[in-house]
């Protein structure tokens, strides 16, 4: 458990730094957003990390799929309603609309945000079909297909993406999309969660492929928020790239 608090806390200070490296002093006229960014950070990795700790905690037991894929459903509950709780209570200086909790999609973002999708799940059945195999396990494929991408569009393209881009407003079109800095931080953010850790013995184990993938995953699913004003498309396509990226290594 030290390593795991150690490793957040190592991409938090990387985090911190990029931030400052982009905005300079002016991120200290910000200080209640940059709390408010690291406090759901933090709360969002440790109440996985805690569930995970103490079973007891667990309101869904965490499923294991041959030893090595964790489904958390109770650390990604504990997380949805922590982050829609502070939303309500910030939601004067962060609106709903602002982190993009809604289902109205701007307009002509539908079909363009179809083929993005359609073109993410070929990827992951392609990435699937040759990766090592396992058994079949229908708990751990729904549990793919919702949660990860419920609770991590919510805290990363939503609530964690509309701080940034109050932080870091400069922005440009990309393909109908408006992307600012705060797209690229989070999904460096993203990437380190995934690709980046400190072993028992303290060396630093890094995985360039999942760094690689889940930043190209971070990116898309930014873009998608971006282009239609919602978290809906971001949550479908992560949940379809995770369900297709498994499903084929389960048949």
């Amino acid at each position: 458990m030290v390593t795991t608090i150690l490793t957040k806390t190592a991409i938090a200070v990387i985090a911190l730094i990029i931030i400052f490296l982009i905005t300079g002093r002016r991120i200290w006229h910000y200080k209640g957003y940059l709390a408010l960014f690291f406090l759901l950070y933090f709360a969002d990795n440790l109440l996985i990390v805690l569930t995970n700790r103490y079973p007891a905690l667990q309101l869904i037991p965490n499923h294991v799929w041959e030893g090595f894929l964790v489904c958390v459903w109770s650390g990604k509950i504990y997380s949805i309603l922590f982050t829609l709780s502070l939303l309500y209570i910030t939601r004067r200086i962060l609106s709903f609309t602002e982190i993009g909790l809604t289902l109205h999609q701007r307009k002509g973002s539908l079909l363009p945000s179809l083929v993005v999708i359609l073109l993410l799940a070929g990827w992951a059945i392609l990435v699937g079909i040759f990766s090592p195999k396992g058994s079949f396990d229908p708990i751990a494929l729904v549990y793919l297909a919702l949660m990860p991408g419920i609770n991590e569009e919510l805290v990363y393209r939503g609530y964690l993406l509309g701080i940034l881009n109050k932080l870091m407003p400069v922005k440009i079109n990309v393909l109908g999309a408006t992307i600012g800095w705060g797209v690229v931080v989070t999904s460096i953010l993203f990437s380190l969660l995934h690709g980046f850790g400190f072993e028992n013995d303290l060396s630093i184990h890094i995985d360039m492929i999942a760094l690689r993938n889940s930043f190209l995953s971070g990116l898309i699913f930014a873009w998608l928020r971006e282009r239609t004003g919602s978290l809906l498309m971001p949550i479908v396509a992560h949940g379809i790239e995770d369900f297709f990226f498994f499903f084929p290594r389960m048949v």
